[in-house]
Parts: structure tokens; C-alpha cells; sequence
């Protein structure tokens, strides 16, 4: 591997993480909104994006899908970034009856 590639694949890796923080930092931020953290961070993500480019929508929280900030950041920046919606709402309603059976499961061992 190229030192390149290297390089590429650390700022794609810390792409990855600036989107997982962003994700944190909006459920920390007041009732769930957008704070001056979020600001830093999208910054951040928007210049490590002009870089390498956007990371797979697979790699992104999906709240961020959903709610429409993946797609928002990018195209402020001008790139292409498509998200299959049809697939983020079959995963949305996995994890919603994956958390259903597991709430049902503590409720009938109590």
C-alpha cells in the first residue's frame, strides 16, 4: 500500500468517526437539536469530504440518514452522495422490532 493510500484511508477512517460524533452530538445537544458542536463537527466533515469524498451512507447513523443531514452536508458541498431511502427505513424497522422483542422479553421476565 501506498504511503497515499495510507494517508487516504486514515482520513476516511477519521471521516467515519466525525460522523459518529456528529451523531452524538445532536442526541447531546438540547432536545435533540443542532449546537454549535454540530457546526464544528459538519465543518470538519466537510473538509475532510473535499479530501476523499463522501464515505458510504452505509457508514452513517441512521438518524442522519433519515432526518436528512447526510444528504444536506453534501450537497452544500456540491457532491454527489445518493442514499437508498427504501433501504434505511427496511434497516429503521429492523432495529424498531429488534428493540420491541427485547422490551417484550424483560417485560414477561419481570
Amino acid at each position: 500500500m501506498s504511503e497515499l493510500e495510507t494517508l487516504r484511508g486514515a482520513i476516511r477512517a477519521e471521516l467515519d468517526n466525525l460522523w459518529n460524533d456528529l451523531d452524538a452530538a445532536r442526541d447531546d445537544a438540547l432536545r435533540g437539536h443542532w449546537s454549535m458542536r454540530c457546526d464544528f463537527l459538519t465543518d470538519r466533515i466537510k473538509k475532510l469530504t473535499a479530501l476523499v469524498g463522501p464515505p458510504p451512507w452505509r457508514n452513517v447513523e441512521l438518524s442522519l440518514l433519515e432526518d436528512g443531514v447526510y444528504q444536506r452536508v453534501h450537497a452544500e458541498l456540491g457532491v454527489q452522495a445518493p442514499v437508498d431511502m427504501e433501504a434505511v427505513a427496511q434497516s429503521r424497522a429492523r432495529l424498531d422490532e429488534d428493540r420491541e422483542r427485547l422490551q417484550q422479553g424483560q417485560k414477561s421476565s419481570r
